[in-house]
């Protein structure tokens, strides 16, 4: 099916005869514009004339019945909408999109739509003059070169056969494997980018450029079986590809067709639910693994798609309505200059790579996959090519006109049914991972536009707080005493609705800088692919495309502006339209919206619609609003996720509220019991920011999370910490990582605080609002504001912070108060804070996690063995000193070539480690100073300091808290112990060796003295030129790394085996005996 002229059915007969088009069109008297100012002047009749039905059948008593009332009600003050004379009956038709009458003979100059008789009724709207100029019919598709282009294929036969493979390619299971390292792999990556370089550079290749780029992984990278390797996937890749240059798609196809199995679908159980949990936070996917606590997902799945679940989902995926000229800007669109977006380059493309999260579309090539071939180094060149390629196709499509049917498969959806709670099927549509980073590029290289053309009254196109200062705002306005009730809207299928031809209009005349972009995408109707059927989109926005936020913002402000009332605050995000004021100023503003709204896309669904009115209105409210099937209460109803109206109704939302998390936090309390780690690093980085959004935009409410701390602190933290802690204990727990907490606040305490954060960051927002003041310098003003009082605000958390950990300090024993002074030292927390991924060895197991925060914090370890190998009592301090086992020369060995390797990773050149120094005879060296022939530096490179100098470096690790320690200072002992080995080595390596010596002491809490920081930072700064890293990434990543192996090595000589062996001499072994 072409994308540019699909073919709908429509629910409802079509009003033509069947031997003209110029039949009398009746409309329903809702969408039939009234006449004068006599009630008498609207019909009272609604007529449907079947298109294969004789409409002047005089014997049927039913349609001369309605004809006669027609004619009883016509106003005789009618008149053409385009000549202006009067109209009669039975010589008129009206205009589908904006129900204007016309005389027959003034279309004529229009062409009218041509209608085939066909069984099933075919949809054709019938359109005035100028509304059948603003609905253009799209261009047809060029014709292509005949000249072979891809082995014997020419383009157009290379459009056809790919178009044919998309529709099967997505029934296909996911079963790709990793793009291998390597050559093979950069040539594949290499195929990819000359297929993007095709379509930004060559106009005669455009029409199947992207098309091969989004179908090639699923052609190339199928897996043959469950347990192949990377060597059988790199023999099967270079295969494939030389096929793939060939232009052998058929062959491919059938190769993978043989590979595919269909999944089975197995009830997600509680077992099933821990493992894919743990499984998606081992690699990074922290969001996605938050999905999994809740317990309300596992009642519901994935519908199988019969007949009438497809039929559910053609309902809400209507055809295109026509546009109505009323709605249309006469102005022509502003100017704007394509250089803009020169700023999306190929580190934009590799940032948006990065952040790019979710499954893949119809190709089944997934985010994990892409960002593997955009942002891996070990792919060198290619990565950062097909980056900068991909940054050309973005400015090429928010820049040039493309034909709709060349972005047919770019633009394609998997569309998922899912259902809901209530049964009913809620429509998910996931499109390809390429269209969604290129199009997330092109909409955060104009952001500013987007939120200017936006202003203050639609806050969903990337306001910094706009739901939250939403929310504020309503509630503020409905605070007030002249404010007699609050009406929340909500439409029907909104976004799928939206109609689209007047949204795109409104884009090129509001934010025209975006309007090429939004035309390519949603110029033309899309495929949506469910199961083995396809459906078209032809209307609304995408939900999930990052466009369509920001489209359907812009599409309806004209609409926002027609409702635009004096005694009526009006606040919208996305499609929840929200007012607050007088109860007749709401009755006016619902009027507006129901009669306008239609020819917008939004249809207002008034059994959710939501009328909050004050006790002493209500019975106005009711008389009002009374026929129209608006909800009318004096309690209250949930608002953008919050609440409005009384304080029993917030009480119970939030009660509500917390008996979900109670219930998530009792499936995390399940998954701790076995990976503690993985469960701490969801809490802190993902679960509580659940209820963090609730307690911004609520007051007063903290004591309704009691229910949650008793979770917390009586069966989540014990798991954590390997015992149930005191109030003081608690209170350390509660503060920041790098305070010596472990951010595990109370939400008692900080729902105030939260509040009052939100209040005070989004209030220029907020007054801008409550001012209905829209013009674009105040809109961007109150971001500037905004963002300095974040800031403010983190600094006040900071502050109250500091305090509330003096006072903690002030009540602990010496012991604790010298354990909280490590964990807090630099460094020292890192490993607390790393994703615990998998990939980078970054995951601790049930015990490693315990020890380490008991190691951390000083608490008694009640499972150690009585005593050490050594002979002497064995304790958590002694198990790190002891020389029993040679755990510690383990450690510092490990610690040692993990700072050579990054040294290495770094480009010093050459990195040697345990190197013998040069022989001293004949030197004058101090006393103090390692002589000994023997003597060996740890780490040796060059160009650390200078340029070809030698960078001799030795490492130390001490334990801060061994009895002789316990005293002093812990900034003294790095300094104690730095100067210890410059006593030994520094002399010996300038005079002898001609070089530099820096001593690297950390300590076994994870701190380490000024001097490695400094060859830290060197190292870091390196990296960033070397590799294009940003410094604080890399930073954090060295950190981490050297964090875990100073914690690992830690970990073993608390829990290994200490004894004193006595060795044996092979030739003293018998290997027989058994």
């Amino acid at each position: 099916m072409s994308r540019g002229s699909p073919s709908r059915c429509q629910s409802t007969p079509v009003n033509l005869r069947p031997d003209s088009h110029l039949l009398s069109f009746f409309t329903p008297r809702s969408e039939f514009p009234s006449f004068g100012s006599n009630d008498s002047n609207t019909f009272d009749s609604e007529i449907s004339f079947n298109k294969h039905s004789d409409c002047h059948d005089e014997s049927n008593d039913s349609t001369d019945e309605c004809i006669r009332n027609i004619r009883n009600t016509l106003s005789l003050d009618a008149v053409c909408c385009e000549c202006s004379e009067k109209i009669y009956f039975g010589e008129f038709i009206s205009c589908t999109a904006c129900s204007n009458l016309i005389h027959p003979q003034c279309v004529t100059s229009a062409p009218p739509p041509t209608i085939e008789l066909s069984p099933i009724p075919e949809y054709s709207p019938t359109l005035c003059l100028a509304c059948s100029n603003v609905n253009q019919s799209p261009p047809p598709r060029p014709q292509l070169s005949q000249v072979n282009c891809w082995g014997d294929l020419n383009a157009e036969e290379v459009f056809v056969k790919l178009q044919a493979l998309a529709p099967l390619i997505s029934t296909w299971a996911p079963n790709l494997f990793e793009v291998p390292f390597g050559a093979v792999g950069r040539s594949f990556i290499d195929e990819l980018t000359r297929l993007a370089n095709l379509f930004a550079t060559s106009t005669a290749s455009e029409s199947y450029a992207l098309s091969a780029l989004v179908l090639a992984p699923a052609l190339l990278l199928q897996k043959p079986s469950k347990k192949s390797k990377v060597d059988r996937h790199k023999s099967l890749l270079e295969r494939r590809l030389e096929l793939w240059k060939s232009g052998k798609f058929d062959q491919l196809f059938r190769e993978a067709s043989a590979i595919q199995k269909p999944l089975n679908y197995q009830p997600p159980s509680e077992e099933r639910c821990n493992k894919r949990f743990v499984d998606l936070m081992r690699n990074g996917q922290t969001s996605e693994a938050t999905g999994w606590l809740d317990s309300s997902r596992h009642t519901c799945g994935v519908k199988t798609c019969t007949d009438e679940v497809l039929l559910d989902l053609e309902k809400k995926h209507p055809p295109a309505a026509p546009t109505n000229s009323k709605h249309v800007h006469s102005d022509p669109p502003a100017d704007h200059q394509p250089v803009t977006f020169q700023s999306i380059t190929g580190e934009s493309i590799y940032k948006c790579g990065l952040r790019i999260k979710g499954s893949g579309g119809p190709s089944g090539f997934d985010s994990s996959g892409v960002s593997r071939i955009l942002c891996a180094k070990k792919f060198k060149q290619s990565s950062t090519a097909l980056c900068d390629a991909l940054s050309l196709v973005a400015q090429k499509l928010a820049t040039t006109e493309v034909h709709g049917d060349f972005l047919a498969i770019f633009c394609s959806s998997r569309l998922i049914p899912l259902e809901k709670s209530d049964g009913g099927t809620r429509p998910i549509g996931i499109g390809e991972v390429f269209r969604r980073i290129v199009v997330k590029a092109i909409i955060f290289s104009q952001r500013v536009a987007i939120k200017v053309a936006a202003g203050c009254v639609q806050l969903a196109a990337g306001q910094s707080g706009g739901c939250e200062a939403a929310i504020h705002s309503l509630c503020d306005r409905f605070e007030e005493s002249d404010c007699e009730g609050a009406l929340l809207l909500d439409a029907s299928n909104a976004f799928n609705r939206l109609n689209r031809g007047l949204a795109l209009h409104s884009v090129g005349r509001l934010c025209p800088i975006l309007a090429q972009l939004v035309n390519n995408l949603y110029g033309a109707p899309s495929p949506l692919y469910v199961g083995t059927q396809v459906l078209m989109s032809e209307e609304g926005a995408t939900q999930g495309c990052p466009a369509a936020m920001a489209m359907y913002s812009i599409g309806i402000l004209p609409l926002i502006s027609l409702a635009d009332l004096e005694d009526v605050l009006q606040v919208w995000y996305a499609d929840d339209g929200n007012a607050a004021g007088t109860i007749s100023g709401l009755h006016e503003w619902y009027d507006i919206i129901a009669t306008h709204g239609p020819a917008f896309g939004y249809h207002i669904n008034p059994e959710k619609c939501v009328l909050i009115a004050k006790e002493h209105h209500l019975e106005k409210a009711q008389e009002l609003f009374g026929e129209t099937g608006v909800q009318i209460t004096t309690a209250g109803a949930r608002h953008l996720g919050a609440a409005i109206g009384s304080t029993e109704f917030k009480t119970t939302f939030v009660t509500n509220k917390v008996s979900e998390w109670v219930s998530c936090l009792e499936n995390l309390v399940t998954v701790a019991k076995t990976h503690p780690h993985v469960a701490y690093s969801n809490y802190v980085r993902s679960l509580k920011m659940k209820w963090s959004y609730l307690q911004r935009t609520l007051p007063d409410i903290g004591h309704l999370f009691q229910p949650m701390e008793d979770v917390l602190r009586h069966k989540l933290i014990p798991l954590f910490v390997g015992k149930h802690v005191s109030d003081n204990e608690r209170r350390i727990l509660a503060l920041p990582v790098k305070m010596g907490g472990m951010a595990l606040e109370n939400p008692v305490q900080t729902a105030n605080q939260e509040y009052n954060n939100s209040r005070f960051a989004t209030g220029p927002l907020v007054s801008l609002i409550l001012a209905e003041e829209d013009c674009p310098n105040n809109i961007m003003d109150a971001e500037m504001k905004s963002g300095k009082l974040k800031k403010k605000c983190a600094e006040a958390n900071d502050e109250r912070n500091t305090t509330e950990r003096a006072g903690i300090l002030a009540v602990l024993d010496m012991k604790t108060q010298r354990a909280m002074e490590l964990c807090s030292e630099p460094g020292a927390s890192s490993w607390l804070t790393a994703r615990p991924l998998q990939k980078l060895g970054h995951e601790l197991n049930q015990v490693e996690f315990v020890d380490a925060i008991r190691l951390r914090y000083g608490f008694h370890f009640p499972d150690l063995i009585g005593k050490c190998g050594c002979g002497a009592q064995n304790s958590s301090d002694h198990a790190l000193i002891c020389k029993v086992g040679g755990f510690d020369m383990w450690r510092h060995d490990h610690l040692r070539d993990t700072l050579a390797d990054i040294l290495r990773y770094a480009g010093f050149k050459p990195v040697n480690t345990e190197q013998p120094m040069l022989p001293c005879d004949g030197f004058n060296l101090p006393i103090s100073a390692n002589i000994k022939a023997e003597a060996r530096m740890d780490i040796v490179c060059r160009g650390l300091w200078s340029d070809m100098q030698a960078s001799f470096m030795d490492v130390r690790v001490f334990h801060p808290n061994a009895p002789s320690y316990l005293k002093v200072p812990i900034s003294n002992l790095y300094k104690q112990h730095q100067n210890q080995k410059k006593l030994a080595y520094m002399r010996r390596v300038q005079e002898v060796e001609q070089g530099s010596f820096t001593p690297l002491v950390f300590s076994t809490s994870g701190g380490f003295a000024v001097e490695v920081g400094k060859v830290l930072e060197k190292a870091a700064r390196k990296i960033c030129d070397k590799h294009k890293e940003s410094y604080a990434e890399t930073m954090s990543f060295i950190r981490e790394k050297t964090r875990f192996s100073l914690l690992r090595s830690t970990l073993v000589a608390l829990r290994g085996t200490k004894r004193r062996v006595v060795p044996v001499s092979v030739e003293d072994v018998d290997f027989r005996d058994k």
